[in-house]
Order: structure tokens, then sequence, then C-alpha cells
């Protein structure tokens, strides 16, 4: 939540305010809001918890330690449909691949869930999928360039 002390820069990008009401972008512009955040008495030690916390993800995944995906959608400030792209570009930050980050989001998570007919594209499984104008290989920004989406094999976008 400490990035709320301030306007967070997503409050400017396209591909977050097309999906939050005028209510939301002004709350996240109140200085009142970004006050009530930055009161938090544990506020100045979040940064080198997050920082921390990325350490350690990038240590167990080079260990060998499952991981998934999930943002814990619900609580205030995790954004549905925005957080998964913001999580995807934390896990690259804290020196996972793309590659990596996609296949936790993909694969892994599918697995967790105990869903063998999700997770990954092959005949016999249910189809949803999104296809990109950009590769998030080279950038998981990339993520964000969603061209068309497909949810059980038929296009809806």
């Amino acid at each position: 939540m400490f990035a709320y002390a301030k306007t967070p820069a997503f409050a400017s990008d396209p591909f977050f305010t097309r999906s939050v009401s005028a209510k939301v972008l002004g709350t996240l512009r109140n200085p009142e809001y970004q006050a009530k955040m930055a009161a938090d008495p544990h506020f100045s030690h979040y940064p080198e918890f997050l920082e921390t916390a990325e350490k350690n993800f990038k240590r167990q995944a080079d260990a060998g330690v499952p991981y998934g995906f999930g943002t814990d959608a619900g609580p205030p400030g995790r954004f549905p449909g925005y957080a998964e792209h913001w999580e995807m570009e934390l896990m690259v930050h804290a020196g996972l691949t793309p590659s990596q980050v996609i296949t936790a989001a993909t694969k892994n998570a599918s697995e967790y869930l105990k869903a063998a007919d999700l997770g990954t594209v092959e005949k016999s499984k249910w189809a949803d999928l999104i296809v990109l104008d950009k590769n998030p290989l080279i950038d998981i920004k990339n993520t964000r360039t969603i061209h068309s989406v497909y949810i059980a094999g038929n296009k809806v976008r």
C-alpha cells in the first residue's frame, strides 16, 4: 500500500485508467488519501520489506522452491485485471525472466489449482488465451498489448 502515499505512475496509464472509475482515480490522486497511507507508523519500512521479499523470492525460485501467481485481489489497492500485470512486472524486477513469470501465471498457477485442463495451450485443453501485439519475452510490460482475447476457443475481443 505504500505505493499510494503519492499518485502512483499507473494512475496515468491508459491500460489502468480505462478499467477504473473516475472516483477511484480521484481517490488515488487525493492528497488526504495519500497522507493517510503515509501516516502508517511502519510506512518508512515498507520499501525495504518489498526489497527483502523480492530477494527472498528470487533466492527461493533459484533453489527450486515451487511458486505460482496471484495478487490477492479483493483488498483495497488491488485492481483485478491490472494488478496481475503489475505482479508480473514485480516478479521480473525480483530477477525472474519474463518466461519464468509467464509460466508461473499460466502452467504453475493451473497446477496449484489442480486444474489439469488449464495453463498450457495443448490439444484437448480449455482454450482461454490472449494474443499480444508485442513479445512479452522481450519486455514483460508487453502483456498489456492485448490484441485479442479467446475464451473456450472463441474470440471475444
